[in-house]
């Protein structure tokens, strides 16, 4: 027997070891699709959104964010980010920082979709207005042609409000469906911001538990 020879036991330890360097390199790569995501928002490469970071072959993709409801199809989304760039070019100084933090990534076991919950501490602003956005962004990924995209994408912040009014006495949080001209497929399916569940006792109901091993 050659020394480069493995018995059974030798072959399994490898395989056991490969597959666990492929989960690394999976999470790693989807930390870096998401802040790609982010980096493309707050810097207003907006194009880029939709081609980069999305899956391009997926019928299902979608995207949501606060009131916006939901977006079905690349082409879709496409156009919300069209309607984004339209926006700001309206508005001098604009910026929209979705930071991702906290991630918590659960990779499927065939290695080839993902689930994933982060928590997004952000800010909004302009010439004449400051605002804090902040919440749970819940989002699926999927592998395609070995690279990780993003199936789901749905930002649920608890709160969007001007930065001189506190969150808790705030009476509106605001809205995006005013910057956008494309219409969702879908209402908002989990959004409830702050001014709207302060009252109720568990004001998280409807968010989804950690995405579990599958």
């Amino acid at each position: 027997m050659g020394s480069t020879d493995l018995n059974d036991g030798g072959k399994a330890e490898l395989e056991r070891l490969a597959r666990r360097v492929q989960l690394l390199e999976d999470v790693l790569a989807i930390q870096k699709l998401q802040s790609k995501y982010a980096h493309y928002l707050f810097t207003q490469r907006y194009a880029r959104i939709a081609d980069e970071c999305f899956a391009r072959r997926a019928g299902d993709v979608t995207l949501e964010f606060s009131d916006s409801g939901v977006y079905r199809g690349l082409e879709k989304i496409r156009a919300v980010f069209r309607d984004f760039e339209a926006a700001k070019s309206r508005i001098p100084g604009f910026f929209i920082l979705h930071m991702t933090v906290n991630p918590y990534i659960e990779v499927a076991r065939d290695g080839l979709s993902a689930r994933s919950h982060w928590l997004s501490p952000g800010a909004v602003g302009s010439d004449t207005s400051a605002g804090w956005v902040w919440g749970p962004y819940y989002i699926d990924y999927v592998k395609e042609d070995g690279e990780w995209r993003i199936l789901h994408s749905n930002l649920a912040p608890l709160f969007r409000n001007r930065y001189e009014v506190s969150w808790a006495e705030a009476k509106d949080h605001g809205s995006v469906r005013h910057a956008l001209t494309v219409k969702p497929d879908a209402g908002p399916t989990i959004y409830r911001p702050y001014n709207e569940v302060k009252g109720e006792p568990d004001i998280f109901r409807r968010h989804p538990d950690l995405p579990e091993p599958y």
